[in-house]
């Protein structure tokens, strides 16, 4: 429970697709005095070392779950249609890209799109801070720097999946605002490219 501008409180909940702490005021009902639930009491210290240690759980989840794309991108041939496919995606389809409807828990928009040079590429965009530079390289090994759109103020790494037999590999392309190890992607790019 936290107390909101103006006075009284308001009941949030850790989200672990997203890393946040939303408003969920169902859980009034669990934590009032007198509900007979079994609720445990934290000092603030406390609160804030579990749930760093949950935002790191769910940060490594959310890193995975990139990597299982990631690995499914360049496995699988074919359009942004096939990808779209094979990664569950449905949505809608212009001039051959696929604007995901309904995007994954934790994600405020997805496409998958063709590429002309590559083939195909999914754009993610986070809708939470879980995918920081820490948790990207901690699943990914270090990324590599790369040079800044002339047009642009974000900060893109790189990063590399692969899988044995593919013809292809996945660059992961991750765009940051800040150069820190605690900054959060606010969009991760999978490419196929063909080996080579």
């Amino acid at each position: 429970m936290v107390p909101v501008p103006g006075g009284g409180l308001d009941c949030v909940v850790f989200d672990f697709a997203t890393g946040e702490l939303v408003p969920d005021r169902a859980y009034f009902g669990y934590v009032m005095p007198g509900s007979g639930k079994d609720v445990e009491v934290l000092s603030e210290a406390e609160f804030g070392a579990r749930l760093a240690a949950y935002r790191a759980q769910a940060g490594a989840e959310a890193a995975a779950r990139v990597r299982q794309w990631a690995e499914q991108v360049c496995a699988t041939a074919g359009t942004a249609v096939q990808v779209a496919a094979a990664l569950g995606f449905h949505g809608s389809l212009a001039d051959g890209d696929i604007t995901v409807v309904h995007p994954p828990a934790g994600y405020s928009a997805v496409r998958v799109e063709t590429v002309v040079r590559t083939g195909v590429a999914v754009e993610l965009r986070p809708a939470g801070r879980l995918l920081t530079r820490a948790v990207l390289d901690a699943e990914f090994g270090e990324g590599s720097e790369m040079p800044i759109d002339p047009e642009g103020y974000l900060l893109p790494f790189a990063y590399r999946a692969d899988v044995a037999g593919a013809a292809a590999h996945c660059s992961i392309f991750a765009q940051f605002e800040h150069r820190s190890l605690t900054s959060a992607a606010v969009q991760v790019t999978l490419r196929r490219d063909t080996l080579g």
